[in-house]
């Protein structure tokens, strides 16, 4: 096809049916209309192709406004001393001088374009997919090569080996002076916490970008970084050229916006570790000041392997540098099978030693050991008896209580290959082998447990075809010989491919899905070493870790290789976990395959996950089940099912094949799964009276989301079938899940950073859909990812169906069709589901009307056709009722032209009440390590920078307030943000999660300020309320149902900092009176009462009952 005519070519090797992402264009096409300027050699029909002598390398410039810095970057390019380079530069619609410069090198550059943009990381992907090049550069506008960087990077390239080159930098001042020459960073597991490469001189293939994709523009200043972890854990390979080849200037956007790069360093870490305590974000975040204790801490709070790796790996690099806090680290402390010790001022590790000190072996074989005895002998004979010479057997001696180590150090006295690693406390198969593969130094990790043997040439057969193949893992046929739960007999019977069969060779999961046909067999497997140090076992199972692990390696593996030969003969042990089951091993059986289908789920494997967790059962495992289980451990065991089915979307067994195993889960489930039979008796409701209510949440975390999942919890606890589906789920509430969403949004994965730009382009109007657009936050569109069709069987099933904030998920033609005969309730958590699209009007009422010519798009007339779009959806549904948590919403929602005509009703949001406690100020600021002699202000500072929010105002009336004289000895506390530009020393805490600590730190204050332009049913009102210290507020959404003035607080004048100001005042000069005490005990209990979780379970109840005309639910 003729490139020219800006048709989708094909590369060598890539599928027609599936146009690659680079190069899709030889021209942009203008979506936006705005286009400045576009031109370029390309437009001439001088086409540059690549060379068997020299491949062509696109370099890609992104700018805007750049006219001080371009003509420098742009020269180091066009005086490359490589000749063939593409040059394509996308400009964001600069208004200075950028495109005289560009246009001066006019015949220099390949294609240029400028126009409006979304940011710098939505213009890196539109100049790959103008690339042509075999590889790719990008070079920021500010930055320069070295003359001779294209053609050393491209040297290293073809003698490294490495999937990609990368170079070292030169650090610039703004006069152009060199600071410092970036130190080496070697590119592994410690990319999760330090800067990994100079993205500005990554050699990437064209390759590499159609398999993983471009740059996720939801993270506006660190995608590049994001990016290169993500090449990292994929098990991509590295080269360093010690050289700085690019002078990289300290002015860019991730050098001087360092509130957006401390949000985006939070965010990547919270999505990488999730459940890590704030506090130790926090830590991690500010790596100057990490100690090595504080990791080591960390490390220890935080059971994961991946953690684990990414810590050790950042300390050893510290090491290596000489950075003074970081000398003679004892790397045992961060091992959980190993005791406390000092991480500090150790002496040689006892392990590191023998192993370090032998020539690198060809494969690491993993032995963990545990009450091994009986056949640990047999099972190092058989690896001491191979005909491949070079490697090396690592035995884990996990705290084992049998004669196992005195029979390893015999065969490690004779022979030196094996070697030990003691764990001093066991900590079991998972982390054992965990510890085996971060100490192995082998090309490739081979597994062996000690009950097996493997015949003398399989060593050496897995090696010559993974050398030959170059997969990343290769497989071989196995003997299985097993006595399992319910079997009278074992029988060796072969497994893998047929002997003779034609070799499967670098294939992959989404090619071959059988290779998930089954999940035993980690160990008939052959894993390259860079690969295998990055996929982790479970550390928390006693069962299935093996099978978590493969599933994980096969989903993550680029390539995976299988030959006919066998390599690995398993056998039976009567003693083995296998077949000395437990309770908790039976749960976990349950436990792997939830966590396998979220895995493939994630990676768009849906169907093998759903063949893992709904056929992938062995029968006589059940008839064990009804043996060793007692009656309370069987209910439980299926309410626990159940559980993982409903997460999987698929409670019916619709996905069972085998119509025995079908009745077998049809029957339990329905007499003994049912979900609530997993927690404690609730306070209930009589059975016949239960409603199942189906929860829609775009998402269930942050204000709103938690709010729905609240309201969820304190319904289920009324023992009603409440459930949640969102588009983005965080939680781990077995009763939220994810929305069936359109095929074409859940390619390339589930994964939120993959999901979100998609959900923003459906649902978000931005500056380059209204270029008039002012509104100060979100204006959304009516656009939806979810699948309707698939939504259509769950609220089939809902007695009531319960909407919350859902901008992105509801598809308005379709919504009457699915929803129109059922009761619907609707709880409103800004003004959107009335609007044309704005979430709060900034004054303005177009909503009573039609939303005609909307002030926040410049009169655009785009709100108007959503308000079209909405009254139609709406008309279709019959029994629709308003929820609204504040008396000001319903106000509003009353006047609207869409929702006037329907039953309108406030029930505040639930707060888990019970977690905000009156504590005495001096204990809080003790326990806090706040200034006891101080006045303190607390606030919290999440996007304070918004408008909205009044930041603004905030800095104002701090800044009056510290010019009167009662305004001394003042300071400041807040939480949810790195830093904060106001008058007066502040204390930051971090982001909180935890309510006890929240509660903590408003107790520890004076007031609480809250300057909110506009909002509806803020949380850290009643929680400061709560905590027992007063609030001050100007009188938005509910804060004067909450606040009474000058009692539990003070209301300011709307927008006037200097009333703002008096109401700090007026709180604290009596902060310390026992008024003030009284005042607070007041504040808690109206807070309490308004907010009580049983209050507004039993208020929706009632809603219910009136929706469905059911007086019958009490």
């Amino acid at each position: 096809m003729d490139k020219a005519m800006n048709i989708p070519v094909a590369r060598t090797g890539e599928t027609a049916q599936t146009p690659p992402f680079v190069g899709r264009y030889s021209r942009y096409p203008d979506l936006t209309g705005a286009r400045v300027a576009e031109g370029g050699r390309r437009l001439r029909g001088d086409i540059r192709a690549s060379r068997p002598d020299a491949p062509l390398i696109t370099v890609i410039t992104v700018c805007w406004n750049s006219e001080k810095t371009l003509e420098k970057a742009l020269r180091s390019v066009v005086q490359q001393s490589y000749d063939n380079i593409e040059y394509v530069i996308v400009d964001g619609g600069s208004t200075d001088g950028t495109l005289d410069i560009i246009r001066k090198y006019d015949d220099r550059i390949d294609y240029y374009l400028s126009e409006p943009d979304g940011g710098i990381y939505v213009a890196m992907n539109k100049g790959l997919e103008l690339a042509s090049g075999d590889y790719i550069l990008m070079l920021n506008s500010d930055d320069e090569y070295t003359p001779r960087c294209v053609e050393k990077l491209v040297e290293a390239q073809r003698t490294s080996g490495a999937d990609f080159v990368s170079a070292m930098a030169a650090y610039m001042d703004d006069q152009g002076e060199r600071i410092r020459v970036q130190p080496s960073s070697p590119l592994d597991a410690g990319v999760a916490l330090r800067m990994p490469l100079r993205h500005e001189t990554m050699l990437l293939s064209a390759k590499i970008y159609n398999r993983e994709g471009g740059y996720d523009p939801s993270y506006r200043i660190i995608a590049d970084r994001m990016k290169t972890t993500r090449l990292f854990w994929k098990g991509y390979t590295h080269f360093e050229l010690k050289d700085p080849l690019l002078n990289f200037s300290m002015g860019g956007v991730s050098s001087t916006d360092m509130d957006k790069l401390y949000q985006e360093r939070q965010r990547a870490l919270q999505e990488q570790f999730p459940g890590m305590e704030p506090g130790s974000i926090v830590s991690l975040m500010s790596l100057e000041r990490l100690t090595p204790e504080r990791l080591c801490e960390i490390t220890r709070g935080y059971p994961s392997a991946e953690f684990r790796a990414a810590a050790v790996a950042y300390a050893r690099d510290q090491q290596k540098n000489r950075h003074p806090r970081w000398k003679n680290l004892n790397f045992d402390a961060f091992e959980p099978a190993m005791p406390m010790v000092a991480v500090q001022n150790a002496g040689p590790m006892q392990d590191s030693g023998p192993l370090d000190s032998r020539p690198s072996p060809r494969i690491s074989v993993i032995l963990p050991v545990y009450n091994g005895a009986a056949t640990l002998a047999e099972c190092l004979e058989s690896l001491l008896a191979q005909t491949l010479d070079a490697f090396e057997v690592i035995c884990i001696n996990d705290h084992t209580p049998d004669n196992s180590q005195e029979i390893i150090d015999d065969y490690a006295a004779r022979d030196p290959r094996i070697v030990t690693l003691i764990n001093q406390v066991n900590v079991g198969l998972g982390a054992s082998r965990n510890r085996g593969i971060a100490a192995a130094r082998g090309e490739y990790v081979f597994h062996i447990d000690p009950d097996d043997v493997i015949p003398p040439d399989a060593l050496a057969v897995l090696y010559d075809h993974a050398e030959k193949y170059g997969s990343d893992m290769t497989r071989g046929a196995f003997m299985h010989e097993q006595l399992m739960l319910g079997q009278a007999q074992s029988k060796a019977v072969r497994k893998g491919l047929e002997e003779g069969a034609p070799h499967i060779v670098n294939t992959s999961l989404a090619s071959s899905p059988d290779l998930l046909r089954g999940t035993e067999g980690h160990w008939s497997y052959l894993y390259r070493a860079s690969f295998a140090k990055r996929v982790f076992y479970p550390e928390d199972l006693k069962m299935g870790q093996d099978s978590i692990f493969l599933v994980s390696a096969i989903a993550r593996a680029r390539t995976i290789s299988v030959i006919d030969k066998v390599i690995y003969r398993y056998r039976a042990n009567a003693d083995s976990a296998m077949n000395t089951y437990t309770f908790r091993k039976f749960m976990d059986e349950i436990e792997w395959r939830r966590r396998a289908w979220a895995v493939l789920d994630q990676t768009g494997q849906s169907e093998a996950g759903d063949f893992l967790l709904f056929n992938y059962w062995n029968m006589p495992f059940f008839e064990a089940l009804k043996v060793l289980l007692t009656p309370e451990q069987y209910q439980t065991f299926w309410a626990k099912l159940r559980v993982a089915f409903h997460e999987a979307g698929q409670s019916d067994c619709a996905q069972t094949r085998n119509p025995a195993l079908k009745k077998i889960f049809e029957d339990n489930l329905t007499s003994h799964g049912q979900v609530g039979q997993v927690a404690a008796p609730v306070t209930a409701t009589p059975d016949n009276d239960l409603l199942r209510i189906e929860i829609l949440s775009t998402s269930d975390s942050g204000g709103a989301g938690s709010a729905s999942q609240r309201s969820m919890e304190s319904l289920r606890n009324l023992g009603h079938d409440a459930r949640s589906l969102c588009v983005f789920s965080k939680s781990n509430d077995p009763h939220s899940r994810r929305v069936p969403l359109l095929p074409e949004v859940t390619e390339g994965g589930l994964a939120e950073v993959v999901l979100r730009p998609k959900w923003r382009a459906k649902a978000v109007v931005t500056e380059a859909d209204e270029p008039g657009l002012t509104a100060r936050e979100l204006f959304s569109d009516v656009g939806s990812i979810v699948d309707f069709d698939a939504i259509q069987a769950p609220l089939d099933k809902a007695d009531i169906v319960h909407l919350h904030w859902i901008s992105g998920m509801i598809d308005y033609d379709r919504m009457a069709d699915v929803m129109g005969d059922k009761p619907v309730a609707w709880t409103l958590h800004d003004m959107n589901p009335f609007t044309g699209g704005c979430h709060y009007s900034q004054g303005c009422t177009g909503y009573r009307d039609e939303c005609r010519a909307c002030p926040l798009l410049s009169g655009s007339n785009r709100a108007h056709e959503a308000w079209k779009r909405k009254r139609d959806a709406y008309a279709g549904i019959k029994n629709l009722h308003v929820v609204c948590p504040s008396q000001w919403l319903a106000d509003c929602a009353r006047e609207s032209s869409l929702f006037g005509d329907r039953p309108i009703h406030v029930i505040p949001n639930a707060i888990p009440v019970n977690d905000f406690k009156l504590v005495n100020k001096m204990v809080a600021r003790r326990q806090l390590g706040l200034p006891l002699d101080k006045k303190l202000i607390v606030f919290g500072a999440d996007n304070l920078e918004n408008l909205r929010k009044g930041g603004d105002i905030l800095q104002k009336s701090l800044a009056i307030l510290t010019g009167r004289s009662d305004g001394q000895d003042i300071e400041g506390i807040f939480f949810g943000a790195s830093n904060l530009d106001v008058p007066i020393k502040t204390h930051n805490m971090g982001y909180i999660s935890d309510p006890t600590r929240l509660s903590l730190v408003y107790a520890a204050a004076d007031v609480f300020a809250f300057p909110s332009r506009e909002d509806n049913a803020p949380q850290t009102v009643p929680e400061a309320l709560l905590s027992g210290t007063p609030v001050v507020s100007f009188p938005v959404g509910n804060v004067t149902e909450l606040v009474e003035h000058l009692e539990t607080g003070y209301i300011a004048h709307y927008e006037d900092a200097h009333s703002f100001a008096d109401g700090l005042s007026w709180a604290l000069r009596g902060a310390q009176s026992g008024e003030r005490l009284l005042q607070g005990i007041r504040g808690h209990l109206k807070a309490a009462a308004l907010n009580d979780p049983k209050t507004s379970a039993r208020l929706h109840q009632d809603l219910y009952r009136e929706m469905m005309g059911r007086a019958d639910i009490v």
